[in-house]
């Protein structure tokens, strides 16, 4: 195996917390170094995706990658294809539906906001809202984020308006305006980190309509491919390896980080040593590395002498309704999803559950896969000839939304390794352990019945709902496994999202998370990155990272 030089850094993955960590470290002057499993695509490979090759193929999965899934310890677990995380430089905000929230400041105090909860591992995030806030600033600028600062009532409140102003609502918009007012709630533009206007050197958006599960051709939709990483290759200090799969964190006699074994694109074994490593792989990838990265101090994997990583694992819950309209809905065309509804998002037990959700807009710009999924129509039966040429005529008429909702913690749900299943590298597969709680349950069936109240008063022709409500277990919206918190027993990381344990270690992805929060966590990750970034700068300024 061969041996590279050390670096100062060295950052495993690449997307929402590896490219800001990236960037934010190499302009600094910080000589870094990224792995990224995935290849490197550009607007022109954009202009070829289709549903058959996004959806169905799953082309932005790396070749050959699976999990394993079930809903106890109990069950034999089965090989799949279950999350929605891309390996591609830039990760999986390359594909992602851009929605930017900044999390409420209540949902970062779940424990002490609704209280110990049976079968529940509650915790309270150890920094709050107004720790976070300049960092949500910062995150929405380097994102260009369209919308209309208050114009959410229930959002905690911010400085500053958005830097881009809002997309301009479709038909389907207004059906959802108009009945969330005939029912007293307080409809707003959603936030979108998706140009409505030529910002930073990209393009405003063409209204292609294929943005969630789809590369931006014009970057128009931010990313790391084409925000962060440019700025970190600018610098002089980054080098990218892509196709760059790391297999193992080596550790030295001082039980610090050594470096990181990685496979490159052409079979070969290396290590890369760095003085500090940064795993930023995703909730999934990153508890399945410290996993596999065993040793006589780590025998339970690295940094997990709590036996905490991989629990916690939180893929929010879903409820989605599909409605009918009278006229086109034009809901194929634009962003995906331009206006939503918060009125139920603050936690009320009065209504048999805690926590809340976000509605949203939900189109769907993909005919067939619409079709398989319709209530409506098939119900995944697959069929052809005159039922489908009818529902394909009625397709334009369709929109739909969407509630996301908190997935409460439970330390049975986890990221562990498979004992029976491996890739064709030989490498053990993710085994994806997660079950809803009664709780995630009830929350579906009460936006769900939200939803189709509005929708209904709003003027739609027909509603009909989706197996998908609460029922899917992985998602692009993966969080936990590497929980942060001030008590090294029952959390893995840091307030900076260091590790406990090895002091040079680091986790900056959505593992960090406590609690899920009732909205996208993208921009809550890329808001934290930036915050860590800026402390790791400062500390190595000052030479105090040991």
């Amino acid at each position: 195996m061969k041996t590279q030089s050390i670096a100062d850094v060295c950052i495993v993955g690449s997307g929402a917390g590896g490219g800001v960590m990236a960037a934010e470290l190499a302009r600094a002057g910080i000589e870094v170094v990224v792995l990224e499993r995935g290849p490197e695509r550009s607007g022109a490979d954009f202009m070829r995706q289709d549903e058959l090759g996004n959806v169905v193929r799953q082309d932005f999965f790396a070749p050959g990658y699976r999990e394993t899934l079930r809903e106890h310890a109990q069950q034999q677990a089965r090989p799949g294809r279950y999350s929605l995380l891309a390996q591609t430089l830039g990760g999986s905000m390359v594909h992602w539906g851009a929605w930017s929230w900044r999390f409420r400041a209540d949902e970062m105090r779940m424990l002490s906001r609704d209280g110990p909860l049976p079968g529940v591992n509650l915790a309270d995030w150890p920094i709050d809202y107004a720790e976070l806030e300049p960092f949500y600033a910062q995150a929405e600028r380097a994102l260009g984020v369209a919308g209309h600062a208050g114009s959410n009532p229930f959002e905690t409140p911010r400085h500053g308006d958005y830097p881009n102003p809002p997309h301009v609502y479709r038909p389907s918009s207004r059906l959802i305006e108009a009945g969330a007012r005939k029912l007293g709630l307080h409809p707003f533009p959603l936030p979108m980190a998706i140009n409505s206007r030529p910002y930073d050197d990209r393009a405003k958006c063409m209204n292609g309509g294929q943005c969630a599960g789809f590369g931006c051709p014009v970057n128009a939709k931010a990313s790391p491919l084409v925000v962060q990483l440019p700025l970190a290759r600018t610098s002089g200090k980054a080098r990218i390896l892509t196709g760059a799969r790391a297999l193992e964190i080596t550790v030295d006699a001082e039980s610090r980080a050594r470096g990181v074994v990685y496979r490159t694109a052409d079979g070969a074994t290396q290590e890369l040593r760095a003085r500090h490593v940064i795993v930023a792989g995703g909730s999934i990838g990153s508890a399945t590395l410290l996993l596999a990265s065993r040793s006589a101090r780590f025998p339970q994997g690295l940094a997990n002498g709590s036996d905490q990583v991989g629990r916690n694992l939180m893929c929010h819950v879903f409820a989605l309704l599909n409605f009918e309209m009278r006229e086109p809905s034009l809901a194929q065309f634009g962003p995906p999803g331009n206006i939503g509804v918060d009125d139920y998002h603050p936690s009320d037990a009065a209504r048999g559950f805690v926590g809340g959700a976000v509605i949203g807009e939900a189109i769907d710009p993909l005919p067939i896969g619409s079709a398989v999924k319709s209530a409506d129509y098939l119900r995944g039966q697959r069929a052809w000839g005159e039922a489908l040429s009818r529902y394909l005529g009625r397709y334009p008429h369709y929109c739909g939304m969407i509630a996301i909702g908190e997935d409460l913690p439970q330390a049975a749900n986890r990221i562990d390794l498979d004992p029976d299943h491996r890739d064709a590298d030989g490498v053990a597969l993710p085994r994806i352990t997660h079950t809803r709680h009664p709780n995630d349950l009830a929350l579906a069936r009460f936006m769900e019945a939200r939803m189709r109240e509005i929708a209904e008063a709003g003027g739609a022709l027909k509603t009909f709902a989706s197996d998908y409500t609460a029922a899917r277990t992985a998602s692009g919206h993966i969080m936990g496994t590497c929980r942060m918190g001030g008590d090294p027993r029952i959390s893995v990381l840091d307030r900076w999202c260091r590790s406990h344990e090895v002091p040079n270690l680091w986790v900056v992805d959505g593992s960090f998370f406590p609690t899920s929060g009732g909205y996208n966590p993208t921009l809550t990750i890329v808001a934290n990155a930036y915050r860590v970034a800026a402390h790791f700068v400062a500390e190595a300024r000052r030479l105090n990272l040991r």
